[in-house]
């Protein structure tokens, strides 16, 4: 599978600009446009097969301090043309739930530990070639977890060699938890479901997810709704929450139904799995009434002695505006 982490890279003398294309944040069948035609895939590694869903398409490890990892990537040219390709690593990072790479030459410690055998190859029409990523983990490593992306680039020299040079790219991404030895346990927990009104008039029902294992999860779930009103069941309902969901991090999950949704009450079921490991909660809710509610008068012994005051003040006003008006009468 060809993966679609895809930018646009404007270079000029005095400034660099980054336009990232839709698929940029998801693998997929994109490939590189404009100079060339390039794609980028991992080569499937031997051995058992991980219950890890993004070890498929990505570099996906946990590695001690000293270890060393070595992965082969394939890169091939669809195009009529020769076309020279950069092979380099640079630096990423999950950012409320999504995988997100680094603008221009960004590094951090995965970056510096990981090298191709190869930095830049030429690939004649419709060839392929492979090259080798290998990750060296120093022996004085911090336990963490590290993000990166091994990039395919082409670039197209200005006419003239003056001006704007397009540098298009795809690649693979990286994930590395470093720590001890033996592989560690992923894991993650659901808080409790809650039934609100959102400000658009839409019924909500909202809670959190919490990654408490040592793995980067790729989340995906759903609600369903059963035993509402007259019987009424609705759903599945496909879950909003971050894709990428980083150990440590938590991230809310919520779905919208429609404004004129039955309040309930209803037995709700969220579901929510990373490849083999699912986790569910299930609570009976009711969606909150859809007119604001009156707020009551304030109560109590100090307001009821104010108005008793100013209904005394009043009589008194009043007594006196009589009989001002009687004496200018008798006069």
């Amino acid at each position: 599978m060809k993966l679609g982490l895809v930018t646009a890279v404007l270079l000029s003398a005095s400034a660099i600009a980054v336009f990232t294309s839709s698929a940029a944040l998801a693998s997929s069948n994109e490939r590189i446009s404009g100079p060339g035609t390039v794609g980028i895939r991992l080569v499937a590694a031997t051995g058992a097969p991980s219950n890890n869903p993004l070890a498929n398409p990505y570099i996906v490890a946990r590695m001690a301090p000293g270890d060393i990892l070595t992965r082969t990537i394939e890169i091939d040219d669809d195009s009529k043309a020769s076309i020279d390709v950069a092979l380099y690593a640079e630096a990423a990072k999950v950012v409320n739930g999504h995988f997100v790479f680094a603008a221009g030459s960004t590094s951090n410690d995965l970056t510096s530990w990981t090298s191709v055998a190869k930095d830049a190859i030429r690939l004649a029409p419709y060839s392929v070639s492979r090259d080798t990523v290998t990750t060296r983990v120093p022996s004085d490593a911090t336990s963490g977890n590290l993000y990166a992306v091994i990039w395919a680039a082409v670039s197209a020299a200005p006419p003239g060699g003056s001006g704007i040079t397009l540098v298009s790219r795809v690649g693979v991404r990286m994930y590395v938890a470093v720590g001890p030895g033996g592989g560690a346990p992923s894991n993650f927990g659901l808080g409790t479901l809650n039934a609100k009104l959102g400000s658009t008039g839409h019924s909500l029902i909202v809670t959190q997810v919490h990654n408490s294992g040592a793995n980067t999860l790729d989340l995906n779930g759903f609600f369903k709704l059963s035993k509402g009103p007259g019987g009424l069941d609705a759903g599945p309902f496909l879950a909003k929450l971050g894709v990428v969901l980083a150990p440590g991090a938590s991230e809310p999950i919520s779905v919208a139904l429609a404004p004129n949704f039955p309040r309930g009450p209803w037995k709700a079921v969220l579901k929510v799995s990373s490849g083999m490991l699912s986790r569910s909660t299930t609570r009976t809710i009711t969606f909150p009434g859809r007119f604001a509610s009156v707020t009551p008068s304030p109560s109590g012994p100090g307001v009821i002695q104010i108005s008793l005051l100013l209904f005394a003040l009043f009589a008194v006003a009043s007594l006196v505006l009589m009989a001002l008006h009687r004496s200018r009468r008798r006069s």
